[in-house]
């Protein structure tokens, strides 16, 4: 602020200067006393708050807009301080959408768009979400790719990490896998210690740290984790000095677990509640970071305290001083929501300026257009069944199996393959399907081959380019003819997910802003996503959650076993395995 902001502030406190909008006749939210004061009013000047109390007749005037609140309840806009934006849908269409449950400010990393493109990626990115009335920042990826002696990306060169991680919207360091930074990863030294001159975050990713991998993480400067899935690894982390997010969203649903920690009577400050990613079609039901609340309230967590999860606990942690509460001199991020249970939002401003009224988002900027470079990110050319072929080494032959456990996790099988001719062939009865990784750079296509268990297709084939972190394209299936159709539609569409059985693509969901993002409504986009998991069902897969499955596939950062562009990998041990299994 300048000297003439601060001056105005000050006047219009004081009543000297009148107030442009004042909200009256609402409970007030207090995260800073954690109260509730019942009949208070807000005044406003411009995008700040100037004045609360219980009766602002010194703020009206003439061109005062009062807004009645009738009761209801006043919090600070919602802050989801981890979330991963950069793809599946623009930020300009999520914004209006998010800010309709009452999310005002994301928290976002960019480790995708940062795999594909680089940092010009990286800035077309933020240029975008700059444009939205959603407000937004940063966090720089630090490993990209995670494993680059097992996988291939474009990524960022150390000099470009370090001018985004200088950024004033760049908060800090985007989640570094711990294997890393205890592996001593020179990436993650480097940037960790420019981090801390800079006094910026190291966001951490800890899933299966305990102990003393989990201190020496910590010790390294990481300064949250948002993997923590029971009480116990809560507790540990929190009492680590680690910023605990809890994860409630698409990618897991882990609040019922960690919810006791309220009723602990430890020191809560450090706790947050974060999306990690919302799924299209919930945001389109309305459910968002109001949901999150309502959860939290419904597994026993003081109303008061769940909003200073996802306000005041954001912006201490993250030092965004300006945000996370209602009071003067704040930035006038604000939410009227009908009760403390449901947490449905009527409306919402931005600083000062109203984004959302009963309900329904106002109007957006036009649509952020992206280069036509954005669309140009396969060197790949289209390809032909038999660069797909496996050749059997004998009649019968043991191989290595990539073993879907889950959403997110996979193990190491084998099965028995009889030889088809003198190739290897993927074999439905045993839950064996084909699959390959190619590294959507290379305009010479040499793909690496392996078998996947548990996808469960009885024919057909699926072809992806959106899979954490690398964002290589991946194709499982029965026969080398319906994945070659499923990735040759994929390059047509300049990247996305489609599904092919016979000689027809049966659905498909184009990204084709780098191969990862939609230029979709959210609305659009949920409907694809459902006929891609419909399609599923009719090719014969009961895959509990298909979407998020193929983006996690070939995902290095868990473990155990994957298949990459370079082949078939142990994450624990990063060696390569042979896929034939010698007997």
């Amino acid at each position: 602020m300048n000297a003439r902001r601060v001056r105005e502030l000050i006047m219009t406190a004081q009543g000297r200067k009148k107030a442009p909008v004042v909200i009256e006749n609402i409970q007030l939210v207090n995260v800073y006393s954690r109260e509730i004061h019942p009949s208070f009013s807000v005044g406003l000047s411009q995008d700040r708050i100037a004045y609360l109390g219980p009766d602002p007749a010194h703020l009206i005037g003439p061109q005062t807009q009062v807004v009645n609140g009738r009761g209801k309840y006043l919090l600070p806009g919602f802050i989801d301080a981890h979330t991963h934006l950069d793809s599946i849908f623009t930020c300009g269409a999520y914004s209006p959408y998010a800010l309709a449950t009452g999310n005002t400010t994301a928290i976002t990393e960019m480790a995708m768009i940062a795999n594909v493109l680089g940092k010009k990626g990286v800035d077309w990115f933020m240029e975008e979400a700059g444009r939205q009335p959603l407000r937004m920042f940063f966090l720089a990826p630090a490993l990209t790719p995670p494993y680059p002696e097992l996988e291939t990306s474009q990524g960022l060169s150390r000099e470009a990490f370090r001018r985004i991680l200088k950024m004033p919207l760049v908060l800090g360091i985007g989640e570094a896998y711990w294997p890393r930074v205890a592996g001593l990863d020179p990436r993650v030294m480097s940037g960790y210690a420019l981090a801390h001159r800079l006094k910026k975050t190291r966001e951490g990713h800890a899933a299966g740290a305990r102990k003393e991998n989990l201190m020496a993480y910590t010790a390294a400067g990481t300064t949250s984790c948002h993997e923590a899935t029971t009480l116990d690894e809560a507790l540990e982390r929190l009492r680590l000095g680690l910023a605990v997010m809890i994860r409630e969203g698409f990618v897991r649903l882990e609040f019922q677990a960690i919810a006791p920690i309220a009723r602990l009577g430890v020191d809560l400050h450090r706790v947050m509640i974060v999306s990690d990613l919302f799924d299209p079609a919930d945001l389109v039901r309305g459910r968002g970071m109001n949901a999150l609340l309502a959860r939290a309230v419904e597994l026993g967590v003081d109303p008061l305290v769940a909003v200073q999860m996802v306000t005041r606990n954001v912006a201490d942690y993250y030092g965004l001083r300006d945000l996370g509460g209602v009071a003067p001199g704040k930035l006038a991020d604000l939410v009227l929501v009908e009760d403390l249970r449901e947490f449905e939002c009527l409306q919402v401003w931005v600083g000062g300026r109203l984004a959302v009224d009963q309900g329904r988002p106002l109007p957006s900027p036009d649509p952020f257009v992206y280069p036509p470079e954005a669309r140009r990110s396969f060197a790949l050319p289209r390809i032909e069944p038999g660069i797909l072929a496996l050749p059997a080494p004998q009649p019968e032959t043991t191989v290595r199996v990539v073993k879907a456990l889950g959403p997110t996790i996979t193990r190491e099988s084998t099965a028995r393959l009889v030889s088809q001719k003198g190739f290897l062939e993927a074999d439905p009865r045993q839950d064996v399907l084909k699959m390959a990784v190619f590294q959507r750079f290379d305009a010479l296509p040499r793909p690496a081959l392996g078998f996947a268990q548990g996808i469960g297709l009885k024919q057909g084939a699926v072809a992806t380019s959106m899979g954490w972190d690398a964002n290589n394209l991946l194709v499982i299936g029965v026969s080398d003819r319906e994945m070659a159709l499923a990735v040759n539609r994929l390059l047509d569409l300049a990247g996305g997910l489609v599904m092919a059985s016979g000689e027809q693509v049966l659905a498909e969901m184009p990204l084709p802003i780098m191969g990862l993002i939609s230029e979709e409504p959210l609305p659009a986009l949920q409907r694809q996503i459902e006929a891609i998991e419909q399609a599923f069902r009719t090719l014969g897969s009961d895959l509990e959650r298909p979407f998020l499955t193929l983006q996690t596939f070939c995902f290095t950062g868990l473990p155990f076993i994957r298949l990459t562009d370079k082949g078939l990998a142990d994450i624990r041990t990063r060696k390569f395995l042979d896929l034939v299994v010698e007997e």
